[in-house]
């Protein structure tokens, strides 16, 4: 069934690849990759602004999981599950990476600061300091522009739940922002680095 639900002919089961690539089968590390680059992709261009980028962060995840095996380590099965975590993380790795101004809706905030030209060094440390559950909320409504019952349908959690959710989080990028800008207040250079946000129950 799983293989149907896939979109994959039959073959052997993952665990079996998995066992085999961890021996130094470069063909089960081959199989794996052709398995599940697609859905992969598909999947990770719901995290990033472009096919590219998807692209990237799909090879990057299933690049990090052969060097695990190759290691010994990495999943003992359940790979689709281990490469989506994977690609989650790498997608708000790139959302921090890429930040140059404040996610839309985040600066017409009251007590919000007024974003300052692209690349402004403080928001990228104040982005990448937050807890990843608060960065992904974040990353999900205001840039791609989910809405907070789409997230708490995928999060599996009740809409005022994510409306909490998304609410601390900016509350978190407000106060964090606001503190590095304080701090790096006539300080050449910018800031070198943020203090990590205190997660409270994100």
């Amino acid at each position: 069934m799983s293989e149907v639900l896939a979109g994959r002919a039959p073959g052997p089961a993952d665990e079996d690849l998995l066992s085999a690539a961890r021996g130094g089968d470069r063909e089960a590390v081959t199989q794996l990759y052709r398995r599940h680059h697609a859905d992969l992709v598909r999947y990770a261009r719901r995290f990033v602004r472009s096919a590219a980028d998807a692209e990237d962060v799909s090879a990057d995840a299933l690049l990090r999981m052969m060097v695990a095996l190759d290691a010994g380590r990495g999943p003992l099965t359940n790979v689709g599950a281990y490469l989506r975590t994977t690609v989650r993380r790498l997608a708000i790795d790139l959302a921090g990476r890429n930040a140059l101004s404040l996610p839309a809706g985040l600066e017409a905030a009251e007590g919000a600061p007024t974003p300052e030209p692209d690349g402004e060094p403080a928001l990228h440390a104040a982005f990448t300091a937050l807890p990843p559950r608060w960065r992904d909320v974040l990353w999900r409504v205001d840039v791609l522009g989910y809405r907070p019952q789409d997230l708490a349908a995928e999060s599996g959690i009740s809409p005022a739940a994510a409306c909490s959710l998304l609410w601390r989080a900016r509350t978190a990028l407000r106060r964090q922002y606001d503190e590095l800008r304080t701090a790096t207040a006539g300080t050449p250079g910018g800031p070198a680095g943020a203090r990590p946000a205190a997660p409270g129950r994100a």
